[in-house]
Formats: structure tokens, sequence, C-alpha cells
């Protein structure tokens, strides 16, 4: 009988452990470095106008925009060292403002304050009597630039010109020695010169006469001469000798003479010859001094 003997199996040999690869250590992003931040540079200011400062006028820089507030004061923070030019628009129309270049610095406020104007216009034109003749000296006044009356003299040739004119509806008076003032009302369009003529006619008579205070002094005043309740012309009373004068045609007017710290006084009548009339103004209960309501055209 043959057995059968298994051959035992030999121990297998452990297998070798395998070593594990390093990790790395994970990295944490910080958060932006403060220096970051500073190396952005702010624009702020304020937005006027004439009668004061403008509510939520917009403004520009580099594509950004900012609104100011109530008091018209506007911040644009974030922007980057450069050059930029700076823009400010009101929320209303009529009103301009030139742009301006700013050089910011790195981290750097740049304060950019804005005034914005009436837009301008040009209001041109001839003054001649009535026989075509140019008319040197004339006095043109009551045109508008901005919230101030501007005036002008006409030059040899009658010319005058008002570079910045105020758009919209105005109105200009014309004064020559020997001849009946006139006034005219015009529109002055945004983009279009406004061009006038103005054919003076000779006066026949004059309305004269002298403003002092009650006592005797001359006083520096306005005086209006109108007719059918119209203001035709305006005038101001020499402050050294109070003389006034108005060229006139026959007619009937009425007068009214006016002075800083006095009671206004008032004249009407029909004339056909040179008239002379006097004011004497009383002083206004309380007033200690007088002073020019404004400069003279």
């Amino acid at each position: 009988m043959v057995r059968l003997f298994r051959r035992k199996k030999s121990p297998s040999k452990p297998k070798p452990k395998l070593k594990k690869k390093p990790t790395r250590p994970e990295v944490k992003k910080e958060p932006p470095r403060p220096e970051a931040l500073i190396e952005k540079g702010t624009i702020r200011g304020e937005v006027k106008y004439p009668w004061g400062t403008v509510a939520h006028a917009t403004t520009t820089v580099d594509g950004r925009s900012a609104v100011a507030d109530g008091t018209g004061k506007y911040e644009i923070p974030g922007v980057d060292a450069g050059v930029y030019t700076v823009s400010a628009k009101a929320p209303f129309p009529g009103y301009e403002t030139a742009p301006q270049s700013v050089t910011l610095a790195a981290g750097e406020t740049k304060v950019v304050d804005f005034y914005l104007d009436f837009e301008k216009t040009i209001v041109h034109g001839f003054v001649y009597g009535a026989e075509g003749k140019p008319i040197a000296g004339a006095t043109l006044s009551g045109v508008m630039s901005g919230k101030d009356v501007e005036n002008t003299v006409t030059d040899d040739k009658g010319y005058f010109r008002f570079e910045k004119a105020r758009q919209g509806n105005q109105f200009i008076r014309v004064n020559a020695a020997g001849y009946v003032g006139e006034t005219r009302d015009f529109t002055a369009k945004k983009g279009e010169e406004t061009r006038l003529e103005f054919r003076l006619t000779p006066a026949a008579c004059k309305i004269h006469g002298a403003v002092t205070d009650a006592s005797g002094k001359p006083l520096r005043a306005e005086v209006h001469l109108s007719k059918s309740s119209v203001i035709v012309q305006r005038t101001w009373s020499n402050g050294e000798t109070g003389y006034y004068e108005f060229p006139v045609l026959p007619g009937t007017y009425d007068l009214l003479a006016n002075a800083a710290g006095h009671l206004s006084n008032g004249w009407r009548g029909s004339i056909s010859a040179d008239t002379k009339v006097d004011f004497r103004l009383i002083v206004l209960p309380g007033a200690k001094t007088q002073r020019n309501l404004r400069t003279s055209p």
C-alpha cells in the first residue's frame, strides 16, 4: 500500500510594508494684506452752483460715478494711483462746469471741488442811430452771466459783444447820449450766437434832476423811468452831484428813485420839453449809514 503524503506548504513571506509618501502641509490662504488696501486712493469733494450746494449731482472718474448727498458732498473710494479726468453734472439742465485733471498717488485722498455755472452763449450786435450811423459809446446792460448783470459799451463801429451770456429768456437795455433808450426781450439759445440790432430814435427832450437826502446831500440812487407801467430805462444818479438824466420823447412818464437806507420816492407827469424833477429821499427809521445796493451799470 502506497501512502500519499501532502507536502506541507512553506509559510509565506510577509509582504514588506509600503512606506507612506510624505504629504505636503496644507497651505492656508492668507487674507489680503492691509498694504494692498492702502494702495488705493480716494477722490472726494463738494459740488456748488450760484445758489449754494448741488444735492445729488453726479461725479464721474474713470468710468465710476458717485452721487452727491443732500449737502453736495461726494466720495469715490478705491481708485488706483494715476492721472484721471474728473467731471461733474447737475441733476437739472442749464448748468455746466469744465472737467478737472487729477493726479492721484497710492493711498492718497484728493479733494476736487466743482462749481457749476450757467451754460454760456454769445450775444452781440450793433447800435445805430435812426439815420443808420453807428453810435459809439452806447451803454448796454441787463444781460445776465450766471447770477450777475453784465454791461458793455459799443465801439466806434457801434458793435457790442457779451461773451458769457446766460442761456434762456433775457432782456437788454440800450442807452446813448441824445437818444431815447430802448429795452428789448430776447432768448439766448445753447450752441447759437444771438445777434441783435438797435436803431435808436433821437431824443426831443429830457427828464433830468438830482437825488439828495433830506439835508440836500447828493445820493447815489437808482432811478427808473416807466411808460404805461413798463420800465423803459434805468440809470444811476451821480454819487458826487446826485445828477441823473433820461433822453425821451414827449409823453407821460413815471419816475421812481431808490437809495439804500432811504424811502423810495416817485413822480408822474406829462412832458413836451426838457423837464427837471428833483428827489429828496428820507432816511428809513433805524438806518444808520447809506450803502449802495449794487455796482452801477
